[in-house]
């Protein structure tokens, strides 16, 4: 990440932020670089740190990543009407990742101040009793709870008859509702009818688009479905039918259903609050690549606020990061870019802070193409960027550095560090949009391979609770995905 140092004069604190200005750091000469049709290439060493190994690197889910899987309520119950003596059956059910739990709750007078209380064992999306005539004005509700929420149902009044009632055919008082989930995950069907007597129930599927439907067997007789998801069931409707013997027709069925099953998703995402991307690793890393378009950054009126974009070798796993890429800042609200590479743990390179190219020499500007390398031969590293929408040639230089463990290989977007001689502390991101990274490879042994080539990683930024950024699944080649701001 970019680290930027705050000295003290005096009473003052002065930011230095020397790439902005065009200045070599005190006591350290800008380095020549290669001619351009912009004159010779400059660098100009700074102190901020681009690429710092990535920090508070967890497994997914152990911090929370925004609401994306909290419970949502799809049915609720409905009042129902029965005699003393009768069942009486309330249903509801909610969508979520992970799957919610369920407790049924009471309220047994209307009256201001009464309070909720929870139903003993009423954990099933189906809460179903023997009612008395003293429970009659009672209501009920669902209370669905997973690790990222909790939502709860609409009211349903129960009432309580002490004499029997006529006897009435089912009306549908809850009709399914379509789903879409991912493969593995739980779809869940509810539906709900009154009537004298209680009606039965059985559920029943068709698989041509609504022409025909056949009951499941063994028969489903609960007014909730629930059932693991799988591909080829994607398309599949479902109703349910009810059925008390009164009426006719005798049989009553609700409206179909729809049920949408997408690819699995792909594992949870590793969580760091300073990363966001991929990550290669378990094997030795020589090479890595990809071609990005520089984001255009949006500012808000004296916002300070930082994005690198960049590939490198390292850091995932090691103390050492070798890379280079591009930025896009907000420097006082307004829009900042540059190129820069950096050997983070080198200190013989600019004390390993980054070295940002001149943006006189070697300009960047939201929308320009950028393609960019890393590699190492023996300890020679090569490191090389090229913004083909302005440059006439790639920005190459060769280092010598011994003591890279070359166990990972990343694309990445990084927020960074602000630092003072009190220590460092991370900054706002700022708002990239979003970031495609294309032609990814890395390379251990021959030639460049994509990205799921390897054992990868996705990562995504955390400023706990919330997500800052996070990237999309790669594609089918594995070597594209896409990077994402995320509004807080």
């Amino acid at each position: 990440m970019h680290r930027i140092r705050v000295f003290i004069a005096g009473v003052f604190s002065v930011l230095v932020a020397m790439a902005l200005v065009g200045l070599a750091a005190p006591g350290l000469a800008a380095a020549a670089g290669p001619r351009t049709h912009y004159g010779q290439a400059k660098i100009i060493n700074t102190d901020r740190i681009v690429g710092f190994p990535q920090q508070t690197m967890m497994f997914g889910g152990q911090a929370a990543r925004g609401n994306s899987g909290a419970p949502v309520i799809i049915t609720g119950p409905a009042n129902t009407t029965v005699a003393a003596g009768a069942s009486a059956s309330f249903s509801a059910s909610a969508s979520g990742t992970p799957t919610p739990t369920v407790q049924w709750q009471v309220v047994t007078s209307s009256a201001l101040g009464s309070s909720w209380r929870a139903v003993n064992g009423a954990t099933s999306t189906t809460y179903t009793f023997t009612a008395s005539a003293t429970e009659s004005g009672y209501e009920y509700r669902a209370v669905f709870n997973n690790r990222f929420g909790s939502a709860t149902t609409g009211v349903a009044t129960l009432t309580v008859t002490t004499t029997a009632p006529s006897p009435s055919a089912p009306e549908i008082t809850g009709q399914p509702s379509s789903e879409t989930v991912a493969a593995g995950a739980t779809a869940s069907f509810s539906a709900s009818a009154s009537g004298t007597p209680t009606p039965t129930v059985y559920w029943q599927v068709s698989t041509n688009g609504g022409t025909t439907f056949s009951p499941f067997i063994p028969a489903v007789t609960s007014t909730t479905y629930t059932f693991t998801a799988s591909i080829g069931e994607s398309g599949n409707q479902y109703e349910a039918v009810f059925t008390n013997g009164i009426g006719n027709p005798v049989l009553v069925p609700t409206s179909e259903a729809t049920l949408t099953v997408t690819a699995a998703p792909p594992s949870p995402p590793m969580e760091s609050t300073n990363w966001s991307g991929y990550a290669d690793s378990d094997a030795t890393f020589s090479a890595v690549s990809a071609s990005w378009i520089v984001p255009k950054v949006t500012c808000t009126r004296g916002e300070n606020a930082y994005s690198a974009h960049w590939i490198g070798i390292d850091g995932y796993t090691s103390s050492t990061v070798e890379q280079d890429g591009t930025e896009a800042d907000c420097i006082n609200g307004s829009p900042s870019y540059d190129a820069w590479y950096e050997m983070y743990g080198d200190d013989a390179v600019n004390q390993g802070y980054e070295e940002e190219l001149s943006t006189t020499t070697n300009p960047v500007s939201s929308g320009d193409s950028i393609t960019a390398s890393v590699s190492v031969s023996g300890s020679t590293w090569t490191l090389s960027i090229w913004d083909t929408s302005r440059w006439t040639a790639a920005f190459t230089t060769s280092i010598t550095f011994v003591g890279a463990a070359q166990s990972s290989a990343e694309w990445i977007v990084e927020r960074p560090e602000l630092c003072s001689g009190k220590g460092c502390s991370l900054t706002s991101l700022a708002d990239f949009g979003s970031v495609t990274f294309s032609d990814a490879t890395a390379t251990t042994t021959g030639s460049g391979e994509s990205i799921s080539s390897y054992s990868d990683a996705a990562i995504e930024m955390i400023g706990p609770p919330n997500v800052l950024a996070l990237p999309s699944a790669l594609s089918a080649g594995g070597e594209t995905f896409i990077d994402l701001w995320q509004s807080i």
